[in-house]
């Protein structure tokens, strides 16, 4: 009888709220529970209903639409893998050119006979009237570049891009340089150089005015940094209650084709995200004439080492057990991978001592060293010169290369048989001789994700 008595409040509030707080369900049912009806208890109770709930990787893509001037400034696309936890994002650069395939280009040619099949991603929005068509057919262009299925998408309008950025505490923040602009009001805004924290509007004049920077690759560095700042402050907020309150606000301020009550089953994996596990980089490609070309066989296979798997989290005793068999030849195959790749550094190793001819290892104390962070963990670089320096290294700069990403450190030498003594600090790191990439140290450190243990 109290079961009943629950379900029939849990009815009435969420009637009463359109989907009702998300505290005031949690404090009625509980975690666990919710998490148990949300994932199992949907609709007939049949597979295929319950297998649409949840899928091994979630793939979003994000824009932020500039009403005023009728296009989309940004796009990202996310690919978060329920099982790692890990939330890859790939950024496109504002001006962005795409080459549709003749299937993509046909579908958006009937609907708006404006579009080129060659043009820039900000291009096709301001073809379309709907919110929906803007975003819909935006997406499907960076699914022909990308390879991949987008799941749905999310919109932050200039409108409201201020109260989401405010949904947080203000947010710390490195300034480079000195911007000054004037905000929403018309009022002028100026932001010093230096760590600070920052509010909405001013957040939105940094990320949003592209005056203000050299190039439309510098605005991205910049707002890219901010970004994982926000994201990094959201997964570390005190408890689920904050981040369901969160959500919940989020997507009552986004124009998405989905919404809060279709993504609740997937709550349960967004709260195990910790800043370690996101990752931003920009989509594969170049500057030229005035536009990004995107490289997209690069692309493609980024997307695909994403394991943007098709199959669905177990929900039943029947399959559970056909995910347990997955989730263990997965692991076995990581296994091996994680072997070969052991066998193959235990291989160079052995080599290198065997060479008679090989110069004698030097001390790295008494060379210059440069640390470079591969990752978006702010701070790694800096960390790593406190820990070297205070070892007796000496650091000569610390500097953030983002244009690839590593998991494990990369260590460059300029003469075979330098950098060895660090491996004792990076002891899966690969060592490089490339002396042409060293203009101004002996041994170029480049951190990975994996790195981020500094003790």
């Amino acid at each position: 009888m109290r079961n009943v008595v629950k379900v029939l409040l849990l009815a009435v509030l969420l009637a009463a709220t359109c989907f009702g707080s998300y505290k005031a369900v949690i404090a009625i049912w509980g975690e666990e529970e919710i998490t148990s009806m949300t994932e199992s208890k949907q609709g007939t109770g049949t597979t295929e209903v319950r297998d649409k709930k949840v899928k091994n990787m979630l793939v979003t893509a994000y824009y932020y639409d500039n009403y005023t001037k009728d296009v989309i400034s940004y796009a990202a696309v996310r690919f978060f893998n329920v099982n790692t936890k890990e939330c890859n994002y790939i950024f496109f650069p504002g001006n962005t050119k795409v080459t549709m395939s003749n299937d993509t280009y046909s579908t958006l040619f009937n609907a708006s006979s404006n579009i080129k099949q060659q043009c820039l991603l900000s291009d096709i929005a301001p073809c379309f009237v709907r919110d929906e068509d803007r975003y819909g057919y935006t997406t499907m262009a960076l699914e022909d570049a990308l390879g991949v299925k987008i799941d749905c998408y999310e919109s932050i309008t200039s409108d409201n891009v201020i109260r989401i950025v405010n949904l947080l505490e203000p947010i710390s923040f490195n300034v480079k340089s000195k911007l000054k602009f004037k905000d929403d009001s018309n009022i002028d805004v100026v932001l010093k150089p230096g760590e600070q924290t920052l509010l909405g509007d001013q957040v939105k004049g940094m990320l949003t005015k592209p005056e203000l920077y050299s190039s439309e690759k510098e605005r991205l560095e910049v707002s890219m940094e901010y970004i994982n700042n926000y994201l990094s402050t959201l997964v570390t907020l005190k408890d689920r209650d904050a981040q369901g309150e969160y959500y919940q606000q989020y997507y009552d301020l986004v124009m998405s084709n989905t919404n809060f009550s279709a993504m609740r089953p997937y709550m349960v994996y967004l709260y195990q995200i910790t800043p370690a596990n996101i990752h931003l980089s920009v989509a594969d490609g170049s500057y030229s004439g005035g536009y990004y070309n995107l490289d997209y066989n690069k692309i493609k296979a980024l997307a695909k080492s994403f394991n943007v798997a098709t199959a669905k989290i177990a929900t039943t005793e029947e399959t559970t057990t056909e995910a347990s068999t997955t989730e263990s030849a997965t692991t076995e195959a990581d296994k091996t991978e994680e072997a070969t790749t052991e066998e193959v550094t235990t291989e160079e190793a052995t080599t290198e001592e065997a060479t008679t001819e090989e110069p004698k290892a030097k001390d790295s104390k008494n060379l210059t060293i440069e640390i470079y962070n591969s990752t978006t963990i702010n701070g790694l670089a800096a960390r790593w010169k406190g820990k070297l320096e205070g070892d007796g290294y000496s650091i000569s700069a610390t500097e953030t290369e983002r244009s690839y990403h590593l998991k494990e450190c990369e260590i460059i030498v300029k003469k075979k048989g330098m950098g060895k003594d660090l491996k004792k600090y990076f002891p899966n790191a690969k060592i490089k001789v490339d002396k042409s990439v060293l203009t101004k140290a002996d041994i170029r450190i480049v951190l990975g994700t994996n790195n981020n243990n500094v003790k």
